[in-house]
């Protein structure tokens, strides 16, 4: 039974003992979380070439983050790109000839097979030259960059973490007479002590746990708070005000 009891000790500190103030009022602290934290990995092994970001840059969906070594890649396209314009320039003559009744059906069948065995091929040069483009899949800020010019990195090897700071989850764990009184999609008066010239903000409570822990009997309860000016870091407290 005490081992139990020990595995929930942040649980017990947020919400077992709130902080009142003020008349009718109830103050629960909670957690602070980026709303997105997303991985940035190559999907091949390849060099580092050159690396455009530093950790706390801002970035936006679709910048380039780094380029791995691509000359090798680069050159096939190129080639494929001159085999193309030879396999078109044939397939026009065999097309002409075949109209004028020279060169058979089958010839030209032959002819238009290879050039779109070129094109084909071409697609497939230039998506391993774009593999090697390292490019940001959301906006937010640059956390880790965990790759330098010159080194090595493995398929699906992490080069970046990027987290999303103008949105911020907020974890509650509150007892379950709450329940009756919270609604999800309401918004419900948020403060942080870290920050206190931000001042009380308004969260949008987005997810009831439906799920009450039997040892505890306490509930997640997660809110969400639009923070475009960046006012609040992800990580610190949260302090929920509700009615006693």
């Amino acid at each position: 039974m005490i081992g139990q009891r020990l595995c929930l000790p942040a649980i017990v500190v947020l919400s077992v003992c709130p902080l009142s103030t003020g008349v009718g009022q109830t103050h629960v602290d909670g957690t602070t979380m980026a709303w997105h934290r997303t991985t940035v990995s190559s999907p091949v092994e390849e060099i580092v070439a050159e690396v455009m970001v530093e950790e706390g840059e801002e970035v936006k969906k679709g910048d380039l983050l780094a380029q791995l070594a691509s000359r090798k890649e680069e050159l096939e396209v190129e080639r494929l790109d001159q085999l193309i314009a030879k396999a078109q320039f044939v397939y026009d003559a065999t097309k002409a000839l075949h109209e004028e009744k020279i060169e058979s059906k089958e010839t030209l069948l032959e002819k238009k097979s290879d050039l779109d065995q070129a094109l084909n091929a071409r697609e497939v040069a230039l998506a391993d030259v774009n593999d090697r483009k390292i490019l940001a899949p959301v906006s937010g800020v640059v956390v880790y960059r965990l790759k330098d010019p010159g080194e090595a990195i493995e398929r699906v090897g992490p080069l970046f973490e990027i987290i999303d700071v103008q949105r911020l989850k907020l974890l509650f764990f509150l007892p379950v007479k709450r329940l009756a009184s919270l609604k999800e999609g309401e918004n419900y008066e948020v403060s942080f002590p870290e920050f206190p010239k931000a001042g009380s903000l308004q969260a949008k409570l987005i997810f009831i746990d439906p799920e009450v822990d039997p040892r505890s009997g306490l509930f997640r309860a997660r809110f969400e708070l639009n923070n475009e000016e960046a006012k609040i870091r992800p990580g610190v407290r949260a302090k929920l005000s509700l009615p006693e």
